[in-house]
């Protein structure tokens, strides 16, 4: 195998295993519910905190369910960073959550 071969073996083993650890990287959603608020705009502040958070693809919080469900990736957030999220806009955050389906 001459020194050409060797580097295109070399760049192609790099691209799996690249791509193997992307692919370990999950979608993930979670319900974490909210306490505090008391208003729309509650939901709007909490709502936006999330979404502007590393990691986070979406969220959607509900004043009426009292309930955020937020998609992220676990490989970037962890779940203990959501709730902070929340806390840091002032609302508390129930100690059950609610696993999603990951995707």
């Amino acid at each position: 195998m001459n020194q050409k071969q060797r580097a295109i073996l070399t760049v192609l083993a790099f691209m799996l295993i690249l791509g193997a650890i992307t692919v370990s990287a999950a979608t993930r959603t979670i319900i974490i519910h909210v306490k505090g608020m008391t208003c729309g705009g509650c939901a709007v502040s909490v709502e936006e905190a999330l979404k502007s958070t590393d990691g986070v693809t979406d969220a959607r919080v509900s004043f009426k369910s009292g309930k955020a469900v937020i998609k992220y990736d676990d490989q970037k957030v962890t779940i203990a960073k959501l709730r902070e999220v929340i806390t840091n806009t002032g609302f508390s955050c129930d100690a059950n959550l609610s696993p999603g389906r990951a995707r």
